[in-house]
């Protein structure tokens, strides 16, 4: 290789360029031509391919060198432009971009393809010319292209981009695997994926889910690849990147027909690793905590929940003491199983709170915890955090106090067998129950809202979603929500008392009510209004008072199974009970709650996106001859917003004119599609 030399680089077209050779871009290909005449700034040319046509000069590189041809007929021409280009090929699979980038490395400066080759080959010859500057183009590495030349790369960037290639020539290698592994499984669905395979359909999965952390980068690339494997797996032509993924992952079987794709879309991960279940097997409690927890092991205690609950996390009592009563509202203590920090720990934070589905539930601590050890089962002893009040004869509540506890449930109860008590003139619900109505009328006379919501809770069984409703205002399901509420503006006064960082909850009043929205009926469009008129809720390390229920001060703790934060309140009581001073200081309490922020609000979409797509789904399954109900609860949109009865969701529906909020209409479902969250429904 020569030394190098000083040069600038030229694309000048020859004074005369006719006969001569040329290259020039076309569709991503560079394509060999030769003139054949000009016509002031354009030539004329026949290219490779047989094609005549006419070019700007500045688009034509002209190549040192003319075509040696017998006679000037088109045949003759593009053979000779064939039989060159065969040379052109196989001299530029011999050069050594690297090589020459290293000789030229050190000089930042655009060369042109003649000095490069000069220094490459020692002569700027036709063929080595238009090869080196194939090889340049087709390298895309060592040397950035110009309009003119090409100039080495920095050491630095050229490093950059082999990494690059190299990645991509991985994936380009997983792309032949997976569609090597579809096309198997499209055969056989038991095969299951190879390890090489699987973050390539994880990637699928976020498409299909349309997610959020899918790079743009990413997407472009996997359209290409989408197609390319429907086109394999023979399932047409399908432009939507999220419908051909999704179409390919149920072709293959490797998603069923309910897979859940908001999971996907939302990152929440359905299973622990399994050394986070290893280590929740080797979870033993050990009841005996030293004297800073009392043994309450002796008294009833009872649980109060869904007969299918399994997550027991909050249970009561009611024992009679000298002039009165003493109420005890007990939750386990789940932070004497692990500490804070610990793997377990930062499982649970990464979850932050359990969600509930109709086929399945994702907890927010492996089952072995929710649901058995942790969990307030009869006859089983436990540690918990209780709050116990004193109770006047005629239950008034006289004062409070927080203790750590040992307890041990005596009876579980359902919501209907409370009810069916409370009917029956049990003396202890009966009280239980006026305890919860005289703390409820306090609320209430200090503004409380009380907002009225028609709930179900689907579930998915034998391929058939069926509906549980769900009656928030029985007895036994107002008596229970009343002791959380109690219980938890009661930990609230207990940590501004003691000056224990945790996370208040407050909201500001209601707007006022308009006179429209006080004349409409009772029902779910005044319901409605009511919820829509209520302030966002806020939190802050400082106490402030909250509106809605009508308290002071408002913390939650009670279901520290279910949701992180209240179990990292439940740690700082408990350090305080044990130590004298609470675990975590403000900034610290500060910052995990922050932390835990994203993911709890991404399970809070997912289990909002869940449930309605198992409503929808239930709609889908039902009797399209059979009408459905519905209430109007809004008509200042673009088409009128109505509550369904059965399944009470909003939908936008068009109606005819003069229809007003807390009207009802009959209507007809059209057609229903869950998982693009589409339902067309026409009044009858």
């Amino acid at each position: 290789m020569k030394a190098n030399k000083e040069s600038t680089p030229s694309t000048s077209p020859p004074i005369d360029p006719k006969n001569r050779v040329v290259q020039y871009d076309h569709d991503g290909a560079v394509l060999l031509g030769v003139v054949t005449g000009v016509r002031k700034d354009k030539c004329k040319l026949i290219n490779i391919r047989g094609r005549e046509t006419e070019l700007a000069q500045q688009r034509l590189h002209f190549l040192p060198g003319a075509l040696a041809v017998d006679d000037d007929t088109l045949k003759t021409k593009v053979a000779g432009l064939e039989e060159l280009n065969i040379l052109i090929e196989n001299r530029a699979k011999s050069i050594d971009v690297e090589e020459l980038w290293i000789f030229v490395r050190d000089d930042l400066r655009e060369y042109c393809v003649g000095d490069l080759c000069e220094l490459y080959f020692g002569a700027d010859g036709l063929v080595d010319h238009a090869a080196l500057r194939i090889a340049f183009i087709a390298d895309r590495v060592h040397f950035k292209r110009s309009k003119s030349g090409f100039e080495p790369r920095s050491e630095t960037t050229v490093a950059e981009l082999k990494q690059a290639e190299e990645a991509k020539a991985v994936r380009a290698e997983q792309q032949r695997e997976v569609i090597s592994f579809m096309e198997a499984r499209l055969r056989d669905s038991s095969l299951e994926p190879p390890v090489s395979v699987c973050s390539l359909i994880g990637v699928l999965k976020e498409i299909a889910a349309e997610s959020l952390h899918i790079e743009p980068a990413q997407l472009r690339e996997a359209k290409e690849f989408l197609k390319n494997l429907a086109e394999r797996l023979k399932l047409g032509d399908i432009s939507a990147p999220e419908k051909c993924a999704y179409e390919v992952l149920r072709s293959t079987q490797l998603i069923g027909e309910h897979f859940n794709l908001s999971f996907v879309r939302h990152h929440i991960n359905e299973r622990f690793p399994d050394e986070i279940n290893v280590l929740a097997r080797e979870i033993t409690l050990q009841p005996d905590e030293g004297a800073f927890r009392i043994d309450y092991t002796a008294a009833e205690v009872f649980t109060i929940d869904d007969s299918s609950t399994r997550d027991m996390d909050d249970a009561l009592s009611l024992e009679r003491i000298d002039d009165g009563f003493e109420l005890g509202i007990h939750i386990t203590d789940v932070s004497a199983a692990f500490d804070f920090g610990s793997e377990l720990d930062n499982a649970a934070r990464h979850r932050a709170t359990s969600i509930y589905c109709a086929d399945r539930v994702v907890n927010m601590l492996p089952d072995i915890l929710s649901e058995d050890r942790l969990s307030l089962i009869a006859g089983e002893t436990r540690p918990c955090l209780s709050v116990f009040i004193t109770l006047s004869e005629d239950l008034q509540l006289l004062s409070s106090r927080v203790q750590a506890t040992r307890v041990k449930v005596t009876t579980r109860y359902s919501y209907d067998q409370v009810d069916d008590l409370l009917e029956h003139g049990d003396k202890t619900f009966l009280r239980l129950y006026e305890v919860a109505s005289i703390h409820e009328a306090r609320r209430l006379a200090r503004g409380a809202v009380k907002v009225h919501k028609r709930e179900v809770v689907p579930h998915y069984k034998d391929s058939r979603v069926t509906l549980q409703e769900v009656n928030e205002e029985s007895p036994a399901r107002s008596l229970v929500a009343e002791m959380m509420v109690l219980a938890n503006s009661v930990f609230a006064q207990y940590a501004i008392d003691n000056q224990i960082p945790v996370w208040f909850r407050g909201q500001e009043p209601p707007a006022a009510v308009s006179s429209s929205v006080a004349s409409l009926p009772e029902g779910p469009a005044k319901d409605f209004q009511a919820r829509t008129s209520l302030k966002k809720s806020s939190v802050s390390l400082e106490p402030r008072p909250h509106a809605g229920l009508g308290l002071p001060c408002y913390i939650q703790c009670t279901s520290p199974i279910r949701r992180y934060m209240d179990l990292c309140h439940q740690r700082q009581f408990v350090s305080f009970l044990r130590d004298g001073k609470a675990a975590m200081d403000s900034e610290t309490f500060l910052k995990l709650a922050n932390e835990v922020e994203g993911p709890l609000r991404a399970a809070s979409l997912a289990s909002r996106e869940t449930k309605r797509y198992w409503l929808l789904t239930y709609l889908a399954q039902r009797d399209r001859e059979l009408p459905i109900r519905a209430t109007v609860v809004r008509t200042d949109l673009k088409s009128p917003l109505v509550e369904l009865d059965e399944v009470f969701i909003t939908v936008l529906v068009k109606l005819g004119k003069g229809y007003q909020p807390g009207m009802e209409a009959e209507l007809r479902i059209c057609s229903v599609d869950p998982r693009a969250d589409y339902i067309r429904l026409q009044e009858m």
